[in-house]
């Protein structure tokens, strides 16, 4: 029965994953600014076979390490250069980050029996892929499901080298692993990844006995003389990297790569800035459905509970649990200490979260019986779906009551995609279902069904607002024919792959300097992206496309002109 189990949750995980992630690639185009600029550098690495320095529209990229471009060209030079395989990286660290939970659960309560061991780890998996924030970034061309990978590979490691530090068998294999998690993150991000592993490490004396209900007998020196080991071995890792590629781009690069965008990020951010309190919203958000599903919390329990010493006070006990929840208040508390914040920036605490959720859900005072706790989540996710999809067939209703037009790409969404969601989250709630492991399984399969839906009806609105290769392609014959190509604005190479560009785009700032460019270059072509009221009256674009919110817009030099100034 257990295996039967685990091979349904399995399969399940695995199936939900291929069709988020197939879906995601079919019907939405890669996103500018963030998923067109990363693989852009890719490209550029590609094109110039330097795989040290990263170049964006020429420029050196000093933002992110390289380890994501290099295995974007590691898949072009097996199988030719292709947006599918660039965007599969990070999904497929998605995956394997479900399967590295899945061994911390076992190595979090092996003494557990097998049935229980699995029943937590594909719970976990399961609540972790399908809450909706996980569902949708998971599929997108950026680097924090690589680093989620790698924090819960180093999770995995201590938790292996604290059994080992205590039995005497495996306790520097596990700092390897932890150091081979840590070198992953800092390639792929950079220091932040120490914010996600270090406290875990740190505070062993807090989760450790209580993991193995044995005392460390051997002092504290040898532990914490392991944990310099794995972040010598991380660095290392990173390192290999940095240092030549320090050399090899010179002081400007050097300065940029250790100093600005390491040490000021983490200390005074100089984007995304807001107030410490905004993770206290926003996470419960991004775990929905899961934070609005009754039985989890019944599970955690309330001030009944707490003095009764169950739910949450009860877990604490356990030194697994201790663990998961110091990993993931840690990394809490740090980020929201730091300025710049991002919803994406706590991802690899969503393994710890969910292996939480599934022990308090799977421990012997928790309420198993059958029941409809799933009917909460089932509603919400169904009534979701039936605002989405009135909205949009309200649209002519909806526009005149704003006293503004609605963006271009609500005409062209498909919110009929958005039915078969309602009709099954309404079957869902009025089914009583067996058991918190039954309540997972449907639970996740109705959020992934409900993000696979919208991404059905939105895919016109994505082709009509955020694709850029038409435009890109139209780029690149101006290109061969020798035709010059000036951007306005702050260019985040757009158009380089989308377009296989093999020369940067010339870009100013503002329109005035493009007048003058424009009479140097009269068979160039100007672009830029403004809002239609921004749009100057002087000159007619021969192309006019809703992008971002706003239009693309592209001129002829020959001829172009602003207004004269008042």
């Amino acid at each position: 029965m257990n295996s039967q189990s685990s091979k349904t949750d399995t399969v399940l995980a695995v199936l939900i994953w291929c069709t988020l992630v197939a879906v995601a690639i079919v019907m939405r185009p890669l996103l500018p600014i963030d998923e067109t600029r990363y693989i852009t550098v890719a490209w550029e690495m590609f094109q110039s076979g330097d795989y040290w320095v990263p170049t964006k529209n020429g420029e050196l990229y000093s933002h992110k390490p390289p380890f994501y471009f290099w295995l974007m060209n590691l898949g072009w030079a097996i199988f030719g250069v292709s947006e599918a395989w660039a965007r599969l990286v990070a999904p497929l660290f998605g995956l394997a980050t479900l399967f590295v939970t899945v061994r911390l659960a076992h190595n979090l309560w092996p003494e557990a029996s097998d049935e229980l061991r699995q029943s937590r780890a594909w719970m976990a998996t399961l609540m972790m892929l399908t809450g909706l924030y996980w569902t949708v970034f998971s599929t997108m061309t950026m680097f924090d499901m690589m680093v989620t990978f790698a924090a819960v590979l180093a999770i995995l490691g201590y938790i292996k080298a604290w059994r080992g530090f205590v039995s005497g068998q495996g306790y520097w294999k596990g700092i390897l692993i932890a150091g081979l998690g840590i070198g992953i993150g800092g390639l792929a991000k950079g220091p932040a990844i120490l914010v996600h592993t270090l406290p875990l490490a740190l505070f062993a004396p807090l989760w450790g006995p209580a993991l193995t209900a044995k005392d460390n007998d051997q002092g504290w020196g040898k532990w914490y003389a392991g944990v310099l080991v794995s972040v010598l071995v991380g660095a290392g890792i990173t390192l290999a990297w940095a240092i030549p590629a320090a050399i090899i781009g010179g002081e400007e690069y050097r300065n940029a790569i250790f100093i600005k965008q390491s040490a000021d990020r983490m200390v005074k951010s100089f984007a995304h800035r807001r107030p410490f309190y905004w993770f206290l919203w926003v996470v419960p958000v991004m775990l929905l459905p899961w934070t609005l599903w009754p039985r989890l919390w019944r599970a955690i329990g309330g001030r009944k509970a707490w003095t009764q010493k169950t739910g949450l006070r009860g877990a604490w006990a356990d030194g697994g649990v201790r663990a998961l929840l110091i990993w993931s208040a840690a990394a809490f508390v740090i980020f929201s200490a730091i300025s710049g914040k991002q919803p994406h920036y706590l991802l690899p605490i969503f393994p710890a979260l969910a292996l939480f959720a599934a022990y308090v859900l799977t421990s012997d005072k928790t309420d198993k019986t059958a029941g409809v706790y799933h009917r909460v989540p089932a509603l919400v996710l169904g009534t979701l779906a039936f605002v989405l999809m009135a909205g949009l067939l309200a649209k002519d209703m909806i526009e005149p009551m704003l006293k503004k037009p609605l963006p271009a790409w609500v005409a062209v969404a498909e919110p009929l995609w958005l039915l078969p969601v309602v009709i099954m989250a309404l079957a869902a709630a009025w089914t009583k279902i067996s058991g918190p492991r039954a309540e997972v399984r449907l639970i996740a399969a109705l959020a992934a069904s409900l993000v696979m839906m919208m991404h059905m009806a939105a895919a016109p609105a994505f082709s009509l607002a955020y694709d850029l290769e038409p435009a890109a392609q139209r780029i690149k014959i101006w290109h061969d024919e020798g035709r010059p190509v000036l951007y306005v604005g702050k260019y985040h190479g757009e158009f380089q792959f989308l377009g296989r560009l093999e020369k940067p785009i010339e870009n100013v700032h503002r329109l005035e300097d493009a007048v003058a460019w424009a009479a140097l270059h009269p068979k160039g072509i100007i672009i830029a992206t403004k809002r239609e009221s921004e749009i100057p009256t002087t000159t007619r674009p021969f192309h006019v496309q809703p992008y971002r919110g706003k239009v693309l817009v592209m001129w002829l030099a020959k001829g172009f002109k602003l207004p004269p100034k008042l």
